[in-house]
C-alpha cells in the first residue's frame, strides 16, 4: 500500500499521542514500536480489536454520527486502549488503569 493511501486512512484520527506508561513500555525496549503503529492502522480502519459485538457496533455508529471511539487490542501481553475523541481532533493510545 502507497504511503499516501495509508496516510488517507489515518487522516481522521486527528493527531496521534501516547500515554506516559505506554510510551515508557515501548521506549524501554518492551515493543520496538512497529507494533504499536500497526494498532493506530487497525483502530483507523474499523478493526476494533477485542471488544463484545455490542461495543464493536457503538463504535461503527459513533464513526458515522460522531461519537468517541475506543478500540482494544494486546500487545505482548499487554491491553492497550486506542481512543479517538469525538471531534477527532486527537487519538490516544493508552494502558486502561492510565484511564
Amino acid at each position: 500500500m502507497s504511503d499516501k493511501k495509508v496516510e488517507d486512512k489515518l487522516k481522521w484520527l486527528g493527531s496521534l499521542y501516547t500515554s506516559k506508561w505506554l510510551n515508557e513500555l515501548v521506549v524501554n525496549g518492551h515493543d520496538n514500536g512497529l507494533a504499536l503503529a500497526s494498532l493506530f492502522y487497525r483502530h483507523a480502519i474499523g478493526d476494533w480489536g477485542d471488544l463484545e459485538d455490542e461495543d464493536y457496533q457503538l463504535n461503527n455508529d459513533m464513526l458515522i454520527k460522531g461519537g468517541r471511539i475506543l478500540s482494544a487490542y494486546q500487545l505482548d501481553g499487554v491491553r492497550i486502549w486506542i481512543i479517538t475523541e469525538a471531534d477527532r481532533t486527537r487519538t490516544t493510545a493508552l494502558l486502561p488503569s492510565e484511564y
